[in-house]
């Protein structure tokens, strides 16, 4: 899909690129060799069911997002819609404000056409 090309290649520190469907299944990808579209899907989508369990514990509302800093990079998951979920892993080097601009009207215009 090229809205997920022009993610990864326009947005400075964006490694991997994944449209996830509602039943944690790939759907579209913009992936590095030896990175495994199915593991990235799996675990973005576990990881948005887990951050709207602790909303509704919490009483904080619907999630929209989930930002993960890990040591060698991030994660950044945004729901597209309630059927889509859309995943990048960040460099370290990316200015993150910008990079979740960018990832958050990439998932927008994907709204749109999905």
């Amino acid at each position: 899909m090229e809205m997920l090309k022009e993610l990864r290649s326009d947005s400075n520190g964006v490694q991997a690129v994944v449209l996830i469907s509602s039943d944690a299944m790939p759907l579209a990808s913009d992936m590095p060799d030896g990175m495994e579209e199915e593991l990235l899907s799996a675990t973005a989508s576990s990881l948005i069911a887990s951050g709207e369990k602790v909303a509704r514990e919490l009483a904080r509302g619907n999630i929209d997002q989930v930002y993960l800093r890990g040591e060698a990079g991030d994660l950044v998951v945004v729901k597209v819609n309630e059927d889509a979920l859309l995943a990048c892993t960040v460099d370290h080097a990316a200015k993150m404000g910008m990079t979740l601009l960018e990832v958050n009207r990439c998932a927008q215009k994907l709204a749109q056409i999905i």
